[in-house]
């Protein structure tokens, strides 16, 4: 079996006719790529859509692609772009039921009313991490746009921040500016709840 370097090599090879270069593309993807669109739409079903939707252009596009950028700013670029129209179609946000289950550490889910009205002691660690967990996703979330797709960029996903300026086509500094505020109104947000 032959290992390519690049994935940028692996897109050209697929481009040309090559489908094993697309499935180990897809197999080097699938999590992060997963995850990125998870953390922008906090729905799985349609992070599946999304997901399913990026690859799907990628096929469609395959003539076309020219190694000039890297090929992860160039997939990530696509997911955005449709992580976007979908934000932009939502008309409301979800609201938690008090019946929507809560994951615990330990994997057993539980009711939120059951937790509401009597919450046993030897389970109270945990609902408090997934309370945390909760509120920062939901502050994560209710950032403006540009600032909530910094954030997973750079602080779920790990990517520098000039790869950012690529996916967003947009000035590395403006990009650093924009981290910096995400930054500020995160802290604001949950300032109550860590101590600040």
């Amino acid at each position: 079996m032959t290992i390519y370097r690049s994935d940028e090599e692996l897109m050209l090879r697929y481009r040309d006719g090559d489908k094993a270069a697309f499935e180990t593309l897809y197999e080097r993807y699938e999590k992060t790529l997963f995850d990125f669109i998870y953390r922008m739409v906090m729905n799985n079903p349609e992070t599946e859509n999304l997901f399913q939707e990026t690859f799907h252009r990628v096929v469609r596009s395959r003539k076309k692609y020219q190694a000039t950028a890297q090929f992860r700013t160039w997939l990530f670029q696509i997911a955005m772009n449709l992580c976007r129209d979908r934000r932009r179609r939502m008309k409301h946000r979800l609201n938690t039921s008090l019946s929507s289950p809560v994951a615990l550490k330990n994997g057993d889910g539980i009711e939120l009313q059951e937790l509401v009205s009597d919450p046993a002691p030897d389970i109270a660690e945990s609902v408090e991490a997934a309370e945390l967990g909760s509120l920062v996703k939901g502050a994560v979330a209710s950032l403006p746009e540009d600032e909530h797709l910094v954030v997973i960029l750079k602080e779920y996903q790990g990517l520098k921040f000039s790869e950012i300026a690529e996916i967003m086509d947009c000035p590395v500094g403006t990009l650093k500016s924009i981290n910096h505020r995400a930054h500020e109104r995160l802290r604001i947000k949950l300032a109550r709840y860590l101590g600040d």
